[in-house]
């Protein structure tokens, strides 16, 4: 045999019995040793620092066959809320121990909702960061800011259709990629943009439902589907929770939130938006009937920041292309000579949105949410001469344009739009 091959057949045998000593469980603990947590809550204490809450998942409800889903229909309920005053989260999770038999285990945890509190003193800011550091926590899970207290909305977790409280969280977050009323911030993400200097984060919004239906008065007024914040939608039944809007931070502190509308106009010039029902005024009849659209990105937005002697110039042009699902006026704007004013109607509405929102970022929440910051590294030349910029103040003071290019892809699947029959004594009337 040749020395080559000898020496290859050597490595190859050491590779195995290394294979051997690697294998196995990474965990000194068994799954049935472990209290997963599905999500956390994070508060002040009233006689400690923190007041932390875990919704912990009961294994057997969860995988046992019909079970219903929540709590719901006379079945074991699929987890349980544990709440906890202490001086650090870790040292919640020791606590919780002394009356849990199974170890806590945040490796399965899905979100962490904040109280609004936490969220508008700093305290939330101060927290994130360790958290990150934790190898058990999750970059990919949901970060939220909730209007009531956190373990008040993990007890409103009970959903109807899933029998993971955690899956239906997940969902729940995850809509954003078809509503745009939330952004599709993590935690992960979350922390980068708070240590970042060219952009504040901003976080998930949540409330909990009133659950009430307001009495029919006779009359109704035009409100746009994202025209709401968590706790102010006029709805019954399901869960009794709702995810509407974001909350907008600075220096690690809250200092605002967006409704449904806002968020998805953050949501464009982050290039994370990806498509939207809006209902939009008829632009051929005034405002008297409505048109439906879905609305998606077509690609990235296009940003651009320059510094001029007059301070900073930022050009922003947002590319979107839409769906019209119905017009109630039955103009057909699959045709040539109506297409453009709706287009030119939906584009003037977007602008219009979109300067609202910077000049509110700007002036009332002085904070660069949208990420020009981020575009201006290219100003510089070191992180010093970043730092030296200023970059704050001078977004303050900058003046941004915004273009919108939106066309119209697809009018439906029918060939053509027919009013309503009329009978001929209607018609000789």
């Amino acid at each position: 045999m040749r020395r080559g091959s000898r020496h290859h057949l050597v490595a190859a045998l050491l590779v195995m019995l290394m294979l051997l000593f690697t294998a196995g469980c990474g965990s000194n603990y068994e799954p049935d040793e472990l209290s997963y947590v599905l999500l956390m809550g994070i508060d002040h204490g009233a006689q400690n620092r923190l007041r932390i809450s875990y919704l912990i998942a009961v294994p057997k409800a969860i995988s046992g066959p019909g079970q219903g889903g929540g709590g719901g229909g006379g079945g074991q309920q699929s987890a349980s809320v544990v709440t906890i005053e202490s001086p650090s989260i870790y040292a919640s999770m020791n606590m919780v121990n002394s009356f849990v038999g199974r170890k806590i285990s945040l490796m399965h945890n899905k979100g962490i909702i904040f109280s609004e509190a936490m969220a508008k003193d700093g305290s939330m800011g101060v927290i994130v960061p360790g958290l990150t550091q934790f190898r058990e926590t999750r970059g990919t899970a949901f970060i939220a800011v909730s209007r009531q207290k956190p373990e008040e909305i993990l007890a409103k977790m009970k959903p109807l259709l899933e029998t993971n409280p955690a899956k239906y969280f997940e969902l729940l977050a995850g809509n954003q990629s078809f509503t745009g009323y939330i952004p599709s911030e993590k935690l992960q993400d979350f922390y980068n943009d708070l240590k970042a200097g060219g952009i504040n984060p901003v976080s998930i919004l949540v409330a909990e439902s009133d659950e009430k239906l307001p009495p029919h008065s006779g009359h109704n007024t035009y409100r746009t589907e994202g025209d709401y914040v968590a706790g102010e939608l006029v709805k019954k039944g399901g869960v009794s929770l709702e995810a509407m809007g974001a909350a907008v931070f600075r220096e690690g502190k809250m200092v605002g939130i967006l409704n449904g509308n806002e968020t998805s106009i953050y949501s464009m010039f982050r290039g994370q938006y990806k498509r939207r029902i809006y209902t939009v005024k008829d632009p051929l009849k005034h405002g008297k009937d409505i048109v439906i659209m879905e609305v998606n990105q077509k690609t990235k937005p296009r940003i651009k920041v320059f510094l001029t002697e007059d301070g900073v110039v930022v050009e922003t042009r947002l590319y979107l292309e839409g769906n019209v699902l119905g017009v109630n006026s039955l103009i057909d704007y699959g045709l040539p000579r109506y297409r453009p004013a709706l287009e030119k109607a939906f584009e003037e509405l977007i602008e219009q949105e979109a300067m609202k929102l910077v000049e509110k970022t700007q002036h009332e929440y002085r904070s660069d949410i949208l990420g020009f910051g981020n575009k201006a590294r290219h100003l510089v030349l070191t992180q010093k001469d970043l730092e030296q910029l200023n970059w704050p103040a001078l977004y303050e003071n900058a003046q941004v344009s915004v273009k919108v290019d939106f066309k119209i892809r697809r009018t439906g699947t029918l060939l053509r739009l027919m009013p309503i029959a009329k009978s001929s004594s209607d018609n000789m009337q």
